[in-house]
């Protein structure tokens, strides 16, 4: 804040002499602490001739000059003379150090201004640089979650490909599985058929035995053979 003010203050002393030298050489101005009486004509005696009187510090025109009587013109356009002794080319010091005050506390209202200003801008800066510190904060703590989904991403990915890879795995077993039971539903249906075959096989040599039995004892029975023990 002290710098601002110092800077203001130095802007305001560059302009004052800077308005002072811009007025015009060729105005000239009411002297100090008096009332001067411009005239129609170039005489005191009567005050029947006067057309207007003028402050301290009026700016005035001044069209020409002689020894007494300056020859002027108004701010109305009218043209009259004054005592030229009542003229000064200077600005009077009277009126220099009214507007040198006005300048003054203009100034001052401007560097009051500037200095809330810069006051505001320095609590803005501070401001900023807090929400500056909280968004690094914040950013940080993105930083650190995208990170961290991103390791979350990167084992999904790979779970999901264990996942494909065990779906995989898991229809080539059903698929074997499918065939082993096709295949021992054919074995089952081989061994069924097998004792099957045994069985009949066993009951047509049972019937084929007991068929080759009968037929030899009836040859005994033909033959008229008979046996007589010894007495």
């Amino acid at each position: 804040m002290g710098t601002c003010v110092r800077l203001a203050g130095l802007v305001i002393l560059a302009q004052l002499p800077l308005a002072i030298m811009l007025e015009a050489r060729t105005t000239m101005y009411v002297s100090d602490v008096f009332e001067i009486v411009v005239r129609s004509e170039k005489s005191e005696s009567t005050g029947r001739n006067i057309i207007k009187l003028l402050p301290t510090g009026t700016a005035i025109e001044v069209l020409d000059t002689d020894d007494a009587w300056a020859t002027v013109r108004l701010a109305d356009g009218r043209t009259g003379y004054t005592l030229k002794r009542y003229l000064i080319e200077r600005l009077p010091y009277k009126v220099t150090a009214e507007r040198l005050q006005g300048d003054f506390d203009a100034q001052r209202e401007r560097l009051q201004t500037l200095a809330e200003q810069c006051t505001a801008l320095q609590e803005e800066h501070r401001r900023l640089q807090q929400a500056s510190t909280g968004q690094e904060m914040q950013l940080t703590d993105v930083q650190q979650k995208y990170e961290q989904l991103r390791q979350e991403a990167a084992q999904f990915l790979q779970l999901r490909d264990d996942h494909t890879q065990l779906r995989q795995a898991h229809q080539q077993n059903r698929q074997q599985l499918a065939a082993l039971t096709e295949e021992y539903t054919g074995l089952k249906q081989s061994r069924n058929l097998l004792w099957f075959l045994s069985g009949a096989g066993v009951m047509l040599t049972g019937w084929l035995i007991g068929l080759c039995t009968e037929r030899w004892r009836g040859r005994r029975r033909q033959g008229n053979y008979s046996y007589q023990l010894p007495r």
